[in-house]
């Protein structure tokens, strides 16, 4: 028998890769004939990804895989702003060799993507960089509210990679950051990072939610 683990595990990947799409149904007794597990187990599964914020729950349907609200994605992106923003002035501060070695290995394959043909391969890179930024900012707290919103950031990036505008905006001021952390300039670190958050937000909103903005 599969470990419940698991199966947690590969339907949260499923979710955030966007493989199930917003607003798909996850049947209680279509996931426990899959994985040959009773139902049990399985509404632990969703209690699990629902509480991640990854699933909603609706009276007549059951567990429904989350739509971002235009609400939600103001939310997100302010709440990374004020975070990703001051990790990236501590992590300029720090001046730790280590994470400028992997911050220009990161710069060199960035330049090497071409968005148009693989906006996949960027999107990862930029998560990539992120993710280092925030650990060499060496604050605790700062990572933890990071990890609270990973789940939330990565349905937005399900979003954003089908925009082959929005990837190649983010490719430029992926390498701004990098060029403002390389010159160990802090306060233009911070700039480049919120500048970048705050673009790829209104972008996001313009291509996708252009009805709700005129509301």
């Amino acid at each position: 028998m599969i470990n419940i683990n698991t199966i947690y595990k590969e339907l949260k990947k499923e979710i955030m890769s966007g493989k199930l799409l917003p607003g798909s149904s996850l049947v209680e007794r279509e996931i426990s004939e899959k994985y040959g597990i009773s139902r049990t187990p399985v509404r632990e599964i969703l209690w699990r990804l629902a509480s991640d914020g990854l699933l909603n729950k609706e009276p007549s349907r059951g567990y429904i895989t989350k739509k971002i609200s235009l609400e939600e994605i103001l939310n997100i992106f302010q709440t990374r702003e004020a975070i990703e923003g001051m990790a990236a002035r501590l992590a300029c501060l720090k001046n730790d060799a280590n994470f400028f070695s992997k911050i220009n290995e990161i710069e060199k394959k960035i330049k090497e993507v071409n968005i148009e043909k693989n906006t996949q391969e960027g999107v990862l890179l930029g998560r990539k960089l992120h993710d280092v930024i925030i650990d060499a900012a060496g604050n605790p707290f700062l990572s933890q509210f990071y990890k609270k919103l990973e789940d939330l950031s990565a349905l937005t990036r399900n979003i954003t990679q089908s925009s082959i505008l929005i990837e190649k905006k983010s490719q430029e001021s992926h390498l701004a950051i990098i060029d403002a952390l390389e010159e160990k300039d802090e306060a233009k670190s911070e700039h480049c990072m919120r500048e970048h958050l705050r673009i790829t937000c209104r972008l996001m909103v313009n291509h996708f939610y252009p009805s709700l903005l005129k509301e």
